[in-house]
């Protein structure tokens, strides 16, 4: 279904973000998203939103398959590297 978006799977995740979304909350919501997001380890909630938002729009299956991605290209090249010893 969102095969069409892979080839701008890089702007999604982080390329130049001009757009703005603004939603008014109750405190309480505010306050419970607040947690969520420290619990998960996200440093803004800026980065919390937009995270919810690109699974919700793209789907899990496609977030976690660009994830995954990412992270054999940073793999291989990480395996390429000769780090001299040890850091």
């Amino acid at each position: 279904m969102f095969n069409n978006f892979t080839s701008f799977a890089r702007g999604i995740f982080g390329g130049k973000k001009s757009a703005k979304m603004e939603a008014r909350v109750t405190e309480e919501l505010k306050e419970g998203a607040l947690r969520r997001r420290l619990h998960y380890g996200f440093r803004s909630e800026s980065e919390y939103l937009e995270h919810l938002v690109t699974v919700d729009v793209l789907g899990k299956e496609h977030v976690r398959m660009i994830n995954e991605r990412r992270l054999e290209m940073v793999g291989q090249v990480s395996d390429n590297v000769q780090t001299g010893g040890a850091l």
